[in-house]
């Protein structure tokens, strides 16, 4: 065989491979979503801790509501439809994205009242 024949196969085969698709879910299986007793302390703060009260965003000195206590995340539920942006419209918080478990937690706790359990 010529060398355009092998280059030909060589590149045959490249295609091949390099179009291998892996599905992510097939993989490693989908994460639970665990729902059951939704808490403030235990689901919500983390998600509002690692997502929301970080710099240059819901933090004092911003500018913008501040997430530092309970009691601030329940006056932005109470006054500023926290489950508009996040739930509904989904776009807070604006660097990130949530998974939708973070999303179902918070609207489950939304749903229960926002208490500080």
């Amino acid at each position: 065989m010529n060398k355009l024949t092998y280059a030909l196969m060589f590149f045959i085969v490249c295609i091949v491979y390099g179009c291998y698709y892996d599905n992510e879910e097939e993989l490693y299986g989908v994460e639970e979503c665990v729902t059951d007793n939704v808490t403030y302390v235990e689901n919500i703060w983390p998600i509002i801790a690692a997502n929301c009260a970080i710099t240059d965003c819901h933090v004092p000195g911003t500018g913008e509501i501040v997430f530092q206590s309970y009691a601030d995340v329940k006056d932005a539920v109470d006054n500023f439809d926290l489950r508009e942006r996040v739930v509904v419209i989904k776009d807070m918080p604006l660097d990130a994205t949530l998974s939708a478990c973070d999303i179902e937690k918070i609207d489950i706790w939304l749903s229960a009242g926002a208490v500080n359990n």
